[in-house]
């Protein structure tokens, strides 16, 4: 119902109206539910980009991962490297937060050949979100040809 309907009954047919009739229930209900429906997306997006990988010790991927941005690092020509998707060995100790990752990369060196190298990197755990270069610290890298 419209207010314009609305303003047009008798008080007799305002009383007898049920209360869901009325204009601002209407209106009311349909600014509730567009709200609830925006509050539910903005929700959504907000946990969603909750990062699940802050308050626990990174597995060997994660470590995996990170050893790779180190060894990236250290190469002549970083934009050519080529590094296995699962190839690799890790020896963890989460007692002392300790991760020793080896693997290899293919990558171009000065010369512009590419070269295979085999890569050792150890690591330290510090603390906090694992994906973050600050949460870690190299302690040795050794990369052979």
């Amino acid at each position: 119902m419209k207010y314009s309907e609305w303003n047009n009954l008798s008080d007799e047919d305002k009383k007898n109206t049920h209360w869901k009739h009325h204009p601002r229930i209407r209106i009311a209900t349909i600014f509730s539910i567009l709200f609830a429906v925006f509050f539910l997306v903005v929700m959504l997006r907000v946990l969603q980009n909750r990062r699940i990988h802050v308050n626990r010790k990174p597995n060997a991927k994660e470590a995996f991962t990170i050893a790779k941005v180190f060894v990236n690092d250290r190469l002549k020509q970083p934009g050519t490297a080529n590094f296995p998707k699962s190839k690799f060995e890790s020896d963890i100790d989460t007692a002392h937060n300790s991760y020793r990752i080896s693997s290899y990369v293919d990558a171009q060196d000065s010369s512009g050949k590419t070269i295979k190298s085999a890569w050792q990197v150890k690591l330290s755990y510090t603390g906090g979100d694992w994906a973050e270069r600050k949460s870690w610290k190299l302690i040795d890298i050794i990369i052979t040809k």
